[in-house]
């Protein structure tokens, strides 16, 4: 006879080994139906499987993120300029051990605070050390601060880690400028009142590096950069090293915002340059200091940092050329044996060096920008190493070493092969170099997003 099917247990009978018999078989059936797309019948649906149960299958790992050549030569450049400030650091740290002890025998109460780039790790090795004075009791007022500089200098003459001094009491922040037997640049001053940010500015910096460190190489790049050609120096008309890097941080924040890639440092370089020349290109030029006061008077703009970048149309041409060198498109953006990064220091400084004479001598500075004598009867900006000293020792070697395989590669290609026009090989000639670049840069593959002015 066939067998009969299993008849469910009374409850009165209490017994579990056919309730659960029958539960697993509905369970089943269940489970079958569904495989089949039918619903389950009787209203029963099979119990989750516990995780207990589940097989312990890892995932497949993802693939490695593979970046381009210009990330990694910028990530390596970045790695050799620490390096190379690596080797000032202790001469830096004694001279502030001696200039605390120096201060302590004047005021008891004051303190050495280290601020700017050698206080964030974005200085380069021709960077200055930047030192204010805390607690010292001079009182508020220009005149208080400049009796307080003067006895400071007095302190520090015959000291043996001082070369030179220069008082600059003239200046929007009166400030002692010394030079060290090595050519270390210090430039001290009082923090007496609310326009000196120089603290703020540090903390301000460091926060920003905590939250995207990625702009440590990219800041270190373009700094070294602009140092080459002489754009660097506020006091000449360039980029301040602080503009820049508000600048670089309002760029990452505003790419992740809308999704684009920011671990990538070639494309961000890239998409940098486009944003700043789609800025001010565009006559758009004012950016808003993060420190100033974010209440101001109805109408009134809060302070902008690029104010005294009168060299604006340089910088856009310098940036312009930059794009058109390192463009993805270019067949060297790929090929494992051109470097890139030698060729953005090489041509495009070559390039725009040719128009800096002229540039220089058609465009007078602003009178809010020009540097008001000092109490020497010479500018602060005459203090300011010459542009072609800080080139030399702004370059890294890793830098030095890429141009020399570049250009002997070049010539070695060039005595091998016919001449070419240069219209045949893609290239402007350097006779257009000279000339104003177009407005308008090619966008990189995934161009980035226009900041809010």
């Amino acid at each position: 006879q066939p067998p009969q099917p299993p008849q469910p247990p009374s409850p009165s009978s209490g017994g579990k080994e056919g309730s659960t018999k029958a539960q697993r078989k509905v369970a089943q059936a269940g489970q079958q139906e569904r495989g089949r797309g039918e619903a389950p019948r009787h209203g029963v649906s099979s119990p989750p499987v516990p995780a207990a149960a589940a097989p312990n299958v890892a995932p497949p790992p993802l693939p490695p993120m593979r970046t381009s050549k210009l990330h990694d030569e910028i990530f390596a450049f970045a790695q050799a300029s620490i390096t190379r400030g690596e080797a000032a650091h202790a001469e830096v740290q004694g001279i502030l051990a001696s200039l605390r002890a120096l201060v302590s025998s004047r005021w008891p109460q004051a303190t050495v605070e280290l601020y700017g780039s050698r206080a964030t790790g974005l200085s380069l090795a021709s960077s200055d050390v930047d030192v204010t004075l805390l607690g010292v009791p001079c009182g508020a007022g220009r005149e208080a601060v400049g009796g307080a500089l003067k006895e400071l200098h007095a302190l520090m003459e015959g000291q043996p880690w001082v070369a030179s001094q220069k008082l600059v009491l003239s200046a929007r922040i009166p400030v002692l400028k010394v030079a060290t037997p090595s050519s270390i640049p210090i430039d001290i001053t009082i923090s007496d009142s609310a326009q000196h940010t120089g603290l703020l500015a540090r903390d301000l910096v460091l926060g920003y590096l905590s939250e995207a460190p990625q702009l440590t190489p990219l800041v270190l790049v373009l700094k070294s950069f602009l140092r080459e050609l002489g754009l660097n120096d506020p006091y000449t008309g360039g980029m301040s090293s602080y503009s820049l890097v508000v600048l670089l941080w309002l760029f990452v924040c505003e790419s992740a915002h809308r999704g684009y890639n920011t671990t990538d440092l070639g494309y961000q370089l890239l998409g940098f340059f486009s944003m700043f020349l789609y800025r001010f290109d565009s006559q758009v030029t004012h950016v808003d200091d993060p420190l100033s006061p974010m209440i101001t008077a109805p109408g009134e703009p809060r302070e902008n940092i690029m104010h005294s970048c009168y060299q604006i149309g340089r910088v856009c041409r310098t940036f312009h050329r930059a794009l058109q060198l390192l463009s993805p498109e270019t067949p060297e953006w790929d090929d494992p044996a051109t470097p890139l990064l030698p060729r953005l220091f090489s041509e495009a400084s070559s390039a725009n060096r040719a128009t800096q004479t002229e540039a220089t001598a058609t465009t007078p500075p602003p009178a809010a920008a020009r540097t008001p004598p000092s109490s020497g009867g010479s500018s602060a900006a005459a203090s300011a190493p010459p542009p072609d000293s800080a080139a030399a020792s702004a370059i890294a070697s890793v830098v030095e070493e890429l141009t020399a395989e570049v250009e002997a590669q070049s010539t070695a290609e060039a005595a091998a092969a016919p001449p070419v026009p240069p219209a045949a090989k893609g290239e402007t000639p350097s006779a257009e170099d000279a000339k104003p670049l177009a407005p308008s840069p090619p966008p990189p593959p995934s161009p980035p997003p226009p900041l809010s002015p």
